[in-house]
């Protein structure tokens, strides 16, 4: 037997000896189970191939990772291109309905908070409500507002910050309470 047959067999038993490693490493990067024995199977093929080019006394386990990690990469490459046209149609029938479902619950969840701000809007005497309806719906200022309700600006400025503090207590105690 010469240096080279002895190299061979040394590399090839060393790597045997990695497998359940690699397996585990293979399983981690890929997910499908399945695969998984394929793709060591074609890692350990190239390793028998390649014996000549690994560097003795460094690492078999590292050198046989490298490997499966490039042959993953071509297993996923495979899978992604042998996908059916039915696979690819129930991905995106699923994405769909996905963004969908997230949209609706959007609305949903909007919807209700207007609900729960109208229902808080109307606790608010009418004197409030006339307050903020001419700040907010009639975008009227500080001073506008006074000479129209007969308040000072500090007055105004005053009752508003009151009402959005009690109708903002008000929504987040009927958003948790319904939440």
């Amino acid at each position: 037997m010469d240096g080279a047959d002895e190299k061979r067999d040394r590399v090839i038993k060393a790597a045997l000896d990695c497998r359940v490693e690699l397996i585990g490493y293979a399983r981690s990067l890929l997910g499908n189970y399945a695969a998984v024995d394929d793709v060591v199977q074609e890692a350990l093929l190239v390793v028998f191939r390649k014996y000549d080019q690994f560097q003795e006394g460094t690492s078999m386990l590292a050198w046989c990772r490298s490997i499966v990690r490039i042959e993953v990469m071509r297993a996923k490459q495979r899978h992604h291109r042998e996908r059916s046209l039915a696979e690819r149609l129930l991905d995106d029938a699923i994405d769909a309905a996905f963004d969908e479902f997230q949209m609706a619950r959007q609305r949903d969840e909007a919807e209700s908070s207007r609900e729960v701000l109208r229902s808080c809007l109307e606790r608010v005497p009418e004197r409030g409500q006339g307050v903020l309806r001419a700040r907010y719906a009639d975008d009227l200022s500080y001073q506008q507002i006074g000479e129209r309700l007969g308040m000072t600006i500090e007055a105004v400025r005053k009752a508003l910050f009151r009402l959005k503090k009690q109708v903002r207590a008000c929504v987040e105690t009927n958003l948790e309470a319904s939440g």
